[in-house]
């Protein structure tokens, strides 16, 4: 089991395909599921595939909820969170983390 101090290394559910500069994940999260807790040691962006409303909670306790929509593109650093599905449709993203 992970937790913000111990996260896993799984930042979506399934790896789509890995290159040099690249590795493209997908993360689909059925309403209440959650990831696991993981650590994203890489700057990352995300695509929405389909949109949802999503609880963030991060390592250092704070966290926020968000809605998205398909086609919605997102760039992130580096963090130590996890995300659940508050809504009450499928969410599904393609993460694409940026290795170098």
């Amino acid at each position: 089991m992970t937790s913000k101090t111990q996260p896993g290394p799984n930042i979506g559910t399934s790896v789509i395909a890995e290159y040099d500069r690249v590795k493209l994940w997908e993360l689909k999260l059925d309403p209440g599921e959650a990831s696991e807790w993981h650590a994203h040691a890489n700057n990352y962006v995300f695509v929405v595939i389909e949109g949802g409303r999503l609880l963030a909670e991060y390592a250092d306790g704070t966290s926020n909820t968000s809605d998205s929509a398909p086609g919605d593109v997102v760039y992130n650093r580096p963090s130590t969170h996890r995300v659940t599905n508050v809504g009450n449709t499928r969410y599904r993203n393609i993460i694409v983390e940026l290795l170098d």
